[in-house]
């Protein structure tokens, strides 16, 4: 019975509908231009897919609990610096992944810490830690590597390696992104822990007096999502793309913000977005190497394909509303009397 109820309550009929949407879409695709072509758009989605699931998932669990970081686009971007320093140092992918979360951890628990026991304005903070990052990541890439804005991971073999399934290369990093969806979901709903959070976040006043210290819940979740915006931009830097840049990130982090919004902090459904913002992107890309385009992009029609993903997000959030009223304490401090 709870196993059923749990399978029901997954596939709400919300995210099926949305779903069915992203699927008629692609099956329109590989009608449009055939299946090799739409294969390719759709292993480029999912690439492009992972790192804004992944910051979605932190933000959302964040979020749960009341505060609201615009900072993990800043977060993101010392990632990807940190975790190509420290692959290159110890020669290991792994630890360089270890070292974009603790990067990320570590940025966002000041932020909590700021955000909670100082009663910080979370939205100035955010800010703060976005202007932080672009001086940060161009000065010490100018230290270490005499090069203030591009470095490519050097050798290549320290990058993650890739799934090989049906001759296409595939991040293993989809099964992260999937996995840590459900675990969000399922820590949210169905643990104490997410309970907690979720009271903190609709009243911390009546969830701190029922013994449940608001402030270090609060504190932790942040952290948690510093870690997996940190997850995010080691990702970007270790397997999709290989380098860090001082503009890496272009806008991926405040689109992951524009997924928590639009889901209404559901997990599943800002999974969705981020695959749908995967897509449309990958279908951008693909169509700056069609025949019929190239005289478009001989007059800078790339810069125009470019936007389109970006477009796209901003038009569901302005088509569709919020499918759960968010708390109105989220973003705002709590002070204990």
């Amino acid at each position: 019975m709870i196993g059923s109820s749990i399978i029901s309550d997954f596939l709400g009929s919300e995210r099926l509908a949305v779903g069915l949407i992203i699927l008629g879409l692609f099956a329109l695709l590989v009608i449009l231009v055939g299946f090799n072509s739409a294969k390719t758009v759709f292993l480029s989605s999912l690439a492009a897919m992972v790192p804004i699931a992944l910051a979605a998932m932190g933000e959302i669990i964040n979020e749960r609990g009341g505060l609201f970081n615009i900072g993990i686009e800043g977060i993101m971007l010392v990632a990807t610096f940190s975790s190509v320093f420290f692959t290159e140092l110890a020669g290991s992918w792994l630890i360089g992944l270890l070292a974009g979360m603790i990067t990320g951890a570590f940025i966002a628990l000041i932020f909590g810490l700021m955000s909670t026991y100082g009663t910080g304005n979370q939205l100035v903070a955010g800010v703060g830690i976005n202007l932080f990052a672009a001086g940060f990541v161009a000065y010490y890439m100018l230290i270490a590597w005499n090069n203030p804005g591009f470095h490519m991971v050097n050798p290549n073999t320290l990058r993650v390696p890739k799934l090989r399934i049906y001759h296409a290369n595939v991040t293993y990093f989809v099964i992260v992104a999937l996995v840590v969806t459900f675990a969000a979901w399922f820590v949210i709903h169905y643990t104490k822990f997410g309970l907690h959070l979720r009271a903190a976040g609709r009243d911390p006043f009546v969830t701190d007096v029922s013994g449940i210290d608001v402030y270090r819940l609060r504190t932790v979740a942040a952290t948690i999502g510093g870690a997996l915006a940190g997850l995010a931009g080691a990702y970007i830097s270790l397997d999709w793309l290989g380098m860090t840049t001082t503009d890496l990130i272009q806008g991926r982090g405040f689109i992951a913000i524009a997924c928590v919004v639009f889901s209404g902090l559901d997990p599943i459904l800002a999974l969705e977005v981020a695959y749908f913002f995967g897509l449309i992107r990958g279908i951008s890309i693909w169509l700056q190497s069609v025949p019929w385009a190239s005289e478009f992009m001989s007059q800078g029609g790339s810069y125009f394909f470019l936007t389109l993903p970006y477009l796209s997000v901003i038009g569901i959030l302005i088509a569709f509303p919020q499918r759960e009223k968010i708390s109105g304490e989220i973003g705002k401090s709590y002070k204990r009397e």
